[in-house]
């Protein structure tokens, strides 16, 4: 968390001071370097055998990811920043649309076709996922000039604030490497399902970059960065899925998960699908109806929690 807090810093440092922007700094830069802890934890978990935990935490990081923004929202209501959001997150929200789509297909369908041990659903993710990067590359270079809002600050030193953020995410990295063994010994040994373990504790622990991230940026009323820190980093938390079908020796990472696993990837549709509609509006009638997305959200996420974990005492 100390290190996210430092990444968000040098981010938006790195967004003002170069031509990347806001919505390109949030939605590639911190939200990949915010999201590491889930894709070693992910990676651990795939490689041990463990496929419920390592889809569970891929899944599990979006909808605490978009729970919490929406939570940062109640938290920031009087400020109603996220009437200021760039209509440009929607192509971001619809390229996450997609992959929850393609992954919830995937979990509902357990699909078996493989290419060099490599599910089909995988290859589909990391096509959706590379061309929609290239994409919103190529949308934030034409719309960079209007997104600046300050001159550079000439005493920045750029090439320093990127060693530094280099240094924070590497600092994430490790961190979050031991979290699946230790949710794999968890489930084991306490009877919790690993479905529950993946999707909610593990999920939550490497999902705590992401937030610490997400409070900053808004904090420093950098809400485009907030938005691009979220989605981005949840389109990277679906690719981190796949990249750990690759390590999954056991199978398809997507045919040996229990059935709690779509119940994340809907929920997480769901919620993407809301994030798309406060990125769209541009006013309200009152503090109410600002909030109201937000707390059907927070309210929604609750519910889910104490179903899955009701499922597993019922198990």
């Amino acid at each position: 968390m100390f290190s996210a807090v430092k990444l968000s810093g040098y981010a938006d440092i790195i967004s003002r001071n170069t031509k990347i922007g806001g919505l390109l700094a949030g939605t590639i830069l911190l939200a990949v370097a915010t999201s590491l802890p889930e894709l070693t934890a992910t990676i651990s978990a795939s490689v041990i055998g463990n496929a419920d935990i390592a889809v569970g935490n891929g899944l599990g990081s979006i909808i605490f990811n978009i729970f919490f923004l929406f939570l940062l929202d109640i938290y920031f209501r009087n400020k109603r920043l996220f009437l200021k959001v760039s209509d440009d997150h929607l192509y971001t929200a619809i390229i996450a649309l997609l992959l929850c789509v393609v992954t919830a297909g995937g979990l509902i369908l357990h699909y078996p076709l493989s290419y060099f041990g490599v599910s089909v659903i995988s290859l589909l993710v990391v096509i959706i996922y590379l061309g929609g990067m290239f994409y919103i590359s190529q949308k934030q270079n034409d719309t960079a000039e209007e997104e600046k809002t300050a001159s550079p600050d000439q005493n920045v030193n750029i090439r320093r604030t990127i060693i530094k953020f280099i240094t924070f995410a590497v600092i994430i990295f490790i961190s979050g490497s031991t979290l699946s063994i230790s949710g794999d010994i968890m489930s084991t040994t306490t009877g919790i399902s690993a479905t529950a373990v993946g999707s909610i504790l593990v999920a939550t622990a490497t999902s705590l970059p992401d937030a610490v991230s997400v409070f900053v940026a808004l904090r420093l009323a950098n809400v485009n960065m907030a938005i691009g820190t979220i989605l981005g980093s949840n389109i990277f938390n679906v690719l981190v899925t796949a990249i750990g079908d690759a390590f999954y020796r056991g199978g398809s990472i997507w045919v040996d998960t229990s059935n709690q696993t779509t119940v994340v990837a809907v929920a997480g549709f769901v919620l993407t699908g809301l994030v798309m509609i406060i990125v769209k509006r541009d006013r309200t009638r009152n503090a109410f109806t600002y909030m109201l997305p937000s707390l059907v959200v927070v309210t929604g996420y609750m519910i889910m929690i104490a179903s899955i974990l009701f499922y597993n005492e019922s198990a």
